[in-house]
């Protein structure tokens, strides 16, 4: 690792402590150029913003946990074993960051319109389908429950019903509530 790459990777580590120890309104470019050892300046050189360097930090996290959830999806387990092993490792994520963290996380997911690029977006949503195909294929998903359904369900539990647009509410609401009364299944016996 170079000079360059170690000031960077500093700023980082600082950023990511400071971030498991206080609010991030609480945490400033100066106490992190300190901590890391580099100047302003040099902080500002890697990051545009303290918006954008807490983005990074915290996206990292979610990056290590995306390709972990792509190693157990690409494993031969069934659809139940295979949603059980993700639930318990995003558990352990929750467990092994401070309350603090956590709250700071939640706080730039909600208040930082960029905090997840495109690119973070499209590998979630393909790991869910990857998921949600498995599901299908064993008979735990219904074939009716489509791609777009399963991108909405997702919406309405990460989002709540912000961002979605009256139309496809209005065309959703039939599936939604069989959904919320019979599951993925779609059981009509019900």
């Amino acid at each position: 690792m170079n000079q360059t790459e170690r000031k960077r990777q500093a700023v980082l580590d600082v950023t990511f402590r400071l971030l498991n120890d206080k609010p991030i309104k609480a945490i400033t470019i100066d106490e992190i150029a300190h901590d890391a050892g580099v100047s302003k300046v040099t902080v500002f050189k890697y990051f545009t913003s303290k918006n954008h360097l807490m983005n990074v930090v915290i996206t990292h996290a979610f990056d290590a946990m995306l390709r972990q959830i792509k190693d157990i999806l690409d494993g031969d387990m069934g659809f139940v074993e295979t949603y059980q092993a993700i639930t318990t490792l995003k558990m352990d994520q929750v467990r092994r960051y401070t309350a603090v963290f956590q709250e700071n996380m939640m706080t730039q997911y909600s208040t930082s319109p960029d905090f997840f690029d495109a690119d973070a977006l499209t590998m979630q949503n393909e790991l869910y389908r990857h998921l949600m195909t498995k599901g299908r294929a064993e008979g735990y998903i219904s074939p009716q429950v489509t791609d777009a359904d399963m991108q909405l369900i997702l919406h309405v539990f990460t989002e709540g019903m912000k961002g979605v647009e009256a139309s496809r509410l209005l065309e959703s609401a039939d599936f939604l509530t069989r959904f919320f009364l019979s599951g993925l299944r779609m059981d009509e016996s019900r």
